[in-house]
C-alpha cells in the first residue's frame, strides 16, 4: 500500500481543493492533524510534510509519492522523478519565481551589475551559489535566511534571492526585481527507485488531478441546431465534439471549449444558426 505525502504551508489549502476537485478528498479527524486518508484504492494513508523536507522523504523511502516544489526539489538535490506537474501557487493559478530583488535605489539594473562579494540572502543558498558561480560566473556571499529574508536588506544582505507569487511582499518591502532565477510549480513526484505498483498509483492520482485541473479551464457548451442549418454550425465546433442526435429537423451536439474562448464560441454558433447554445461548467476533464 502507498503513502501519499501533501505539503503544509503556502502550498496546503490549494493542494486540498485540488484534491477535493479530483475526487481525492481528504480526510483527518481536525484541520490541524498532520495524518489522514483519502478513499482511493492503492493509497493506505496520508501524511503532511514542510514542502523543502518532502523531497527527501521521498527520495529515502519514507513516504512513496508526494507534491512539493521545483525549488525545494533543485535546494535539496533529493533523487526523485517528476510524474506530472500542476501550475498552481497559494494565491494564483499560475505557479511562482524565484528572483533576485534588490533595494528599489540600488544602482544596478541587471544580475551582472553587482558587485563582487555582493551578500546574499536566501532560503534557498544551493540555488543561489549555483546561481552566481554556474550562471553569473560571479563572487558572492550568501546568507542562510530561515525566514523574513527581505528584512536582511540592508543590515544583513544587500540582495535577496526570494519566491515571488505577486510581487507585493517586495514591493511592501521597498524592493525590485532584478531576474527572474527559476520558474517554479508543484510536482508530483516519486523516488527513482518506486517500484511498479507506486508508479502506477502515482500515475492514477495524476490523471485525477490532471483532469480537476483541466476542467477549471474549460466549459461543455451544447449546442442545438435546425438541420437545414447544422452544415454550418458544425463548421464552427471544435476538431473534438459528439453528435447527440436530434430529430429529423434538429441536430443537437456537445463540445469542450476553454473558458477565455467561450463568449466567442457561443457568438460564432448562433450567428451560424445556432437555436441553444447551454453552457456547463464541468468537475473534470480527463484526457487519457
Amino acid at each position: 500500500m502507498v503513502t501519499l505525502v501533501l505539503p503544509t504551508g503556502s502550498l496546503h489549502e490549494p493542494t486540498l481543493r485540488l484534491f477535493d476537485a479530483a475526487g481525492l478528498t481528504v480526510h483527518r479527524q481536525a484541520s490541524r492533524a498532520l495524518r489522514a486518508h483519502v478513499d482511493f484504492p492503492g493509497i493506505e494513508r496520508v501524511v503532511f510534510g514542510k514542502p523543502r523536507e518532502i523531497p527527501g522523504l521521498v527520495a529515502d523511502g519514507v513516504v512513496d509519492l508526494g507534491l512539493t516544489g521545483t525549488d525545494w526539489i533543485e535546494e535539496s538535490g533529493a533523487k526523485v522523478e517528476v510524474v506530472h506537474e500542476f501550475q498552481y501557487s497559494k494565491t494564483t493559478s499560475a505557479g511562482w519565481r524565484v528572483v533576485l530583488a534588490v533595494p528599489v535605489d540600488h544602482p544596478a539594473r541587471t544580475a551582472a551589475d553587482l558587485p563582487a562579494g555582493v551578500r546574499v540572502a536566501s532560503e534557498y543558498p544551493a540555488i543561489a551559489r549555483r546561481y552566481f558561480e554556474e550562471e553569473l560566473c560571479q563572487e558572492a556571499r550568501i546568507v542562510h535566511s530561515h525566514g523574513s529574508t527581505e528584512a536582511k536588506v540592508p543590515d544583513l544582505a544587500d540582495a535577496v534571492l526570494e519566491i515571488v507569487e505577486t510581487g507585493d511582499t517586495l514591493r511592501h518591502n521597498d524592493l525590485r526585481e532584478l531576474v527572474v532565477v527559476r520558474r517554479c510549480a508543484v510536482q508530483l513526484v516519486v523516488a527513482t527507485q518506486a517500484d511498479p505498483v507506486v508508479r502506477a498509483t502515482a500515475e492514477k492520482v495524476a490523471l485525477l488531478l490532471k483532469g480537476a485541473r483541466a476542467a477549471t479551464e474549460h466549459a461543455l457548451l451544447t449546442v442545438v441546431a435546425p438541420a437545414d442549418c447544422w452544415d454550418r454550425v458544425r463548421q464552427e465546433l471544435p476538431r473534438c465534439w459528439w453528435l447527440l442526435g436530434g430529430d429529423p429537423e434538429t441536430a443537437v451536439a456537445q463540445a469542450t471549449y476553454e473558458l477565455r474562448g467561450v463568449a466567442e464560441a457561443i457568438t460564432r454558433l448562433t450567428q451560424a444558426g445556432a437555436v441553444q447554445v447551454v453552457e456547463t461548467p464541468m468537475r473534470k476533464l480527463v484526457t487519457a
